[in-house]
């Protein structure tokens, strides 16, 4: 299985605000290195999944829709692709092959830890280590720590903000 750019620009879109918090979908984009125009899709597409929400006006913005830590991999990629699979005959149900085929199985157990790794993995566990991986680079660059100047996002964030 390969993800589409689309999921990938999911997933960094949805760690950016992970990391950042709210912000305004071009400044994610810019960020993030992905296209403005992708991006706006991508951020529908995330909406409709319920995995962030937008806001209109001087406020407004994207912003998760829920913590961080309550938001999987397999919430991101799910909202832009559709349920996940390794295989059409495990999904579909249409192998022409004589059952039980021996590569179905290992297919099929390799879906269950696919869905598995994406449905524990959270965006706090991206977003923790992006951060381990820029204190590493700068240890190994000499420079100081960038340090965000944003507050992080937080359920904090979602609890207080009225729903649109």
């Amino acid at each position: 299985m390969q993800l589409s750019r689309a999921a990938q620009f999911a997933l960094r879109t949805a760690l950016d605000l992970a990391v950042h918090g709210p912000g305004r979908t071009a400044e994610i984009a810019r960020r993030r290195g992905i296209p403005p125009a992708a991006a706006a899709k991508v951020v529908q597409a995330l909406v409709r999944g319920g995995v962030v929400r937008t806001a209109r006006g001087a406020g407004g913005g994207v912003r998760l829709a829920r913590a961080p830590g309550e938001i999987s991999l397999r919430d991101v990629v799910e909202s832009i692709e559709g349920p996940t699979a390794v295989a059409r005959c495990l999904v579909w149900d249409d192998c022409p092959c004589v059952q039980p085929c021996p590569v179905r199985l290992a297919l099929a157990r390799l879906q269950t830890e696919m869905e598995a790794l994406l449905a524990r993995t959270t965006l706090a566990d991206l977003a923790a280590d992006a951060r381990r991986l820029e204190e590493a680079r700068d240890a190994a660059s000499g420079t100081e720590p960038h340090r965000n100047t944003r507050a992080p996002h937080t359920a904090a964030h979602t609890a207080d903000s009225p729903r649109r």
